[in-house]
């Protein structure tokens, strides 16, 4: 016999029904909240040579600003801007970081459009590789079987399909892996045709740590 009350607190549970309020699920390019983390936000302006718009969860590239100088010598307004040069990453030795949606304000969107979409000119936030930032990223459907593997394996990333995919021996995407998302997630289905990005919910996410 004895005094002490036996308990499993991990037993302990809600009665069934209540309390239900379902937050699993990521959203493409939205950083996750880290205090460690979040002054290492970065912010550029989209180029004028950028083909397409952008949106968060796209790998970036950064060119060194070039102000231009008028015939007197000063420096024409609006083109001595702070920050980097951004355009839309075509190959992994050009990528430097994940643009996301985080604290970007200013992106456009319409009933037909429901992303927000920045184009050039328009200011773009965005976290370098090795930051440590936290974003969710698509992931090729094939590789749902990455539950359970080493968080740094290596994955590949397609500039096609704008997604994680298997590893092609060479070009290792400088992310690890931290969890696999199948359900309740938006990510951003982009149309070329029609200029126009709105949300999805039947794909696959990666969080990925920068």
């Amino acid at each position: 016999m004895t005094a002490q009350i036996s308990l499993n607190p991990m037993a302990t549970t809600n009665a069934g029904g209540l309390f239900t309020t379902n937050t699993a699920g990521y959203t493409q390019g939205d950083a996750q909240d880290d205090p460690a983390i979040r002054f290492a936000l970065a912010g550029g302006v989209l180029s004028t040579a950028a083909t397409t718009p952008i949106w968060g969860g796209i790998p970036i590239e950064e060119l060194i600003p070039t102000a231009q100088v008028g015939a007197q010598g000063q420096v024409q307004p609006g083109t001595d801007v702070i920050g980097s040069s951004i355009l839309q990453a075509v190959s992994l030795a050009t990528s430097t970081g994940i643009c996301v949606f985080n604290q970007a304000f200013a992106g456009i969107t319409t009933p037909q459009s429901t992303v927000p979409l920045y184009s050039p000119g328009m200011s773009v936030n965005f976290y370098r590789f090795g930051s440590g930032a936290r974003i969710p990223l698509r992931l090729d459907p094939a590789l749902v079987s990455l539950e359970g593997e080493i968080i740094n394996t290596q994955l590949t990333w397609d500039f096609t399909a704008n997604w994680l995919t298997t590893f092609d021996g060479t070009n290792a995407f400088p992310v690890k892996v931290l969890r696999v998302s199948t359900t309740g997630n938006k990510s951003v289905s982009y149309s070329s045709d029609t200029g126009n990005a709105n949300w999805i919910t039947t794909e696959i996410m990666a969080l990925c740590l920068l």
